[in-house]
């Protein structure tokens, strides 16, 4: 996925007020699970849904890039985007169109987000995010 442009403030969605909670409204990965998972947030950017993805049905694109040290660097090599859907149907429908526009990716599912990480180390940071992620969806 390319490098996205604009900081994006929230991924809004569930009704749990928790920041660590990524169905929450209130959600926050770079304070929370992403930092709790290892990982530290070198930049945060604001995407388009991938293509082929109905931007009716995708409510937020958050990236991330990633690493266990940033090093004072922006840009890394690892990024961690979230799709958060507004429906399990659309989440259903978009998985499949996500990895076909990411091949090399890692995914995993919470709730109506899809957590997509590419880059060299995206099997390791997902299996830490997913440690990381709350129990209860």
């Amino acid at each position: 996925m390319s490098a996205l442009v604009a900081v994006l403030s929230g991924c809004g969605g569930g009704d749990n007020g928790s920041s660590s909670n990524p169905s929450s409204a209130n959600y926050n990965p770079a304070e929370t699970t992403l930092k709790d998972a290892g990982l530290q947030v070198c930049s945060q950017a604001q995407g388009q849904p991938a293509t082929g993805l109905d931007r009716g049905t995708v409510t937020a694109v958050r990236t991330y890039f990633v690493a266990k040290d940033c090093m004072g660097k922006k840009v890394s090599p690892d990024q961690l985007t979230l799709y958060q859907f507004n429906s399990r149907q659309s989440l259903d429908a978009g998985i499949p169109k996500v990895k076909a526009a990411n091949p090399n990716s890692q995914t995993t599912v919470y709730g109506p987000v899809l957590i997509v990480l590419t880059g060299p180390h995206s099997a390791t940071y997902l299996a830490a995010v997913k440690k990381a992620l709350p129990s209860s969806q």
